[in-house]
């Protein structure tokens, strides 16, 4: 009884405080309860905004164009068309939400800029290559494939190397493939079969898209090679080709 009573005591003495404090202690609780709206609200607008640049993304490309779309499907009568729209879209995506969007909206509207503007699409590219994640990792090989399209090999092969030391979520068979093909080009065959032998050898990937191509190259570049792996088995990444 004398401990409620001290109790009751101490709360009647300090009101004001407690309900200053109690005041402060709501007032931060709404505002952390409004900024956790703004912020699942932007989140889930940015989504929203990339999902709609990927309906162009995958976009059919017919002329004429199809009489019956699926709801949300889009369609271009020519390539062009559709890469100018999916680059415009994945750019908005970047720019409205840039902490949610930015690199990931850049390469991808980079990826269809290629088509109608190579040399920004390029340098967008070469910059985001220099980003230490995921879709700098990307960039990186979208870039050295480009300077391989373009026939700069010694570039292609550079950037290659850099992407093998650091591939983030890049299989590294695909760089390795990548990476052949460019020294195949420039008549480095020896190198370039070394890689094909050990991408169709990897029992993981032998039974790949990516392990078929490589036995194809082996079977002409070097057919006693293609001799020497072991007896196919059903079960790689991408099941049996």
């Amino acid at each position: 009884m004398q401990q409620y009573v001290n109790t009751s005591t101490w709360v009647k003495g300090h009101s004001n405080p407690i309900l200053t404090w109690s005041a402060v202690i709501a007032g931060v609780l709404s505002l952390v309860l409004i900024v956790w709206v703004i912020i699942s609200h932007r989140a889930s607008n940015a989504a929203e905004e990339l999902a709609n640049a990927f309906r162009y993304h995958n976009a059919v490309v017919q002329n004429p164009l199809p009489a019956n779309l699926s709801p949300g499907e889009e369609a271009f009568t020519t390539e062009d068309a559709k890469h100018r729209k999916a680059y415009e879209a994945f750019t908005k995506a970047a720019n409205d939400y840039s902490s949610y969007n930015g690199e990931i909206g850049r390469f991808l509207a980079a990826t269809h800029q290629l088509y109608f503007d190579p040399e920004k699409a390029e340098a967008t590219l070469k910059e985001l290559s220099q980003k230490d994640s995921e879709t700098g990792a990307r960039a990186r090989l979208a870039l050295a494939q480009r300077y391989e399209a373009t026939g700069k090999y010694d570039e292609a092969i550079a950037e290659y190397q850099k992407l093998k030391a650091k591939p983030y979520n890049i299989p590294q068979p695909l760089i390795d493939i990548n990476l052949a093909k460019a020294y195949e080009a420039q008549g480095k065959t020896k190198d370039a079969v070394d890689l094909y032998f050990g991408i169709a050898n990897n029992k993981e990937w032998r039974t790949s898209q990516l392990g078929s191509a490589a036995i194809d190259r082996l079977a002409v570049l070097a057919p006693e090679k293609v001799d020497q792996l072991p007896p196919p088995e059903s079960g790689g990444p991408f099941g049996v080709q």
